[in-house]
């Protein structure tokens, strides 16, 4: 059997060395931080979230097991992702109240557009984009946003979440749907120019 680079990182910090976890943080704190962030829309909260995220994997590496086929990278997510949804079932509050948490934009930095009527559009935009994101159910937002904001697959998403690709598909169905539906009347009042 290849050991693979990252492979070796691993088994080196599961041994003990704590360059090897250092390294494991440092190659994937962006993607948890992001990951956390997109479903909190708050830097505090992601930043809690990144800090559980890895405090978990640590103290669980030794039985990650990279000969058994699964990427690293698909056994952080799963912790990643119930980590997320455990924090916003523990903060209900917050997620009613996620439109006034720091904007998505903060994060990205300057996207190069200087007209102040599309930024102000575009905020608002956002803004019910994630007041709408706010009425689904934890796994369907966290479905949601690892389909459309991170880009992974049904495959993927299904083997994060340890389910079958005909429940992430009926998941999607079903967020999709809901935004469907809150969207609707915003299209209503756009096509009237109100």
């Amino acid at each position: 059997m290849i050991i693979m680079e990252n492979d070796q990182l691993i088994i080196e910090a599961q041994a003990g060395s704590m360059e090897a976890l250092k390294k494991v943080f440092e190659e994937n704190k962006k993607r948890m931080y992001f990951l956390a962030f997109q479903y909190t829309k708050n830097a505090e909260d992601a930043e809690d979230i990144l800090q559980e995220i890895f405090i978990k994997a640590f103290h669980h590496l030794e039985k990650f097991q990279p000969q058994n086929g699964t990427p690293f990278s698909a056994w952080l997510y799963r912790i990643g992702i119930n980590c997320s949804i455990d924090f916003l079932r523990r903060n209900k509050q917050k997620r009613e109240n996620i439109h006034e948490n720091t904007p998505l934009e903060n994060i990205k930095g300057d996207d190069g557009f200087s007209n102040p009527e599309w930024a102000r559009q575009k905020s608002e935009a956002q803004e019910k984009m994630e007041i709408f994101l706010g009425k689904l159910s934890p796994r369907q937002r966290m479905i949601f946003i690892l389909r459309h904001y991170q880009e992974l697959t049904t495959k993927e998403i299904a083997e994060y979440l340890n389910c079958t690709e005909g429940s992430i598909k009926k998941q999607l169905f079903r967020a999709i749907a809901t935004l469907k539906k809150s969207f609707k009347p915003l299209l209503k009042e756009d096509s009237h120019g109100v």
